[in-house]
């Protein structure tokens, strides 16, 4: 996965304020994927994931790096990989940086 396709991601976040910024992300099910788009893919599952974990009472990087490891294992997994891909350490931290930003980001959203 591309260091610079996943920072790209993570810069085109919502800006905080914006009421959209709070709506639910769209669905990401590994049925309804598409492989081919790794990178779309695992940034689609980070925000759906951290979505689903923003009322959590789960400190910011324990939740932020299960995040990655959950999408990364469903992204590998659609895309037929059996084993553990090669690390890319700038993949890994870019990943993990849109998780936090993705995190801070609904944790901020008022209760609804």
């Amino acid at each position: 996965m591309g260091a610079a396709a996943l920072a790209c991601c993570l810069l085109a976040g919502c800006a905080q304020g914006d009421p959209s910024s709070c709506s639910a992300p769209p669905p990401w099910q590994e049925a309804n994927a598409k492989p081919g788009q790794p990178q779309a893919e695992l940034a689609a599952c980070l925000k759906a994931q951290a979505y689903d974990t923003r009322s959590m009472s789960i400190p910011l990087e324990p939740n932020a790096q299960g995040i990655v490891a959950q999408c990364e294992i469903r992204v590998d997994r659609l895309a037929g990989h059996v084993g553990a891909a090669a690390p890319d350490a700038a993949a890994d931290q870019a990943a993990l940086a849109q998780a936090r930003a993705d995190v801070t980001q609904y944790r901020q959203c008022p209760a609804r």
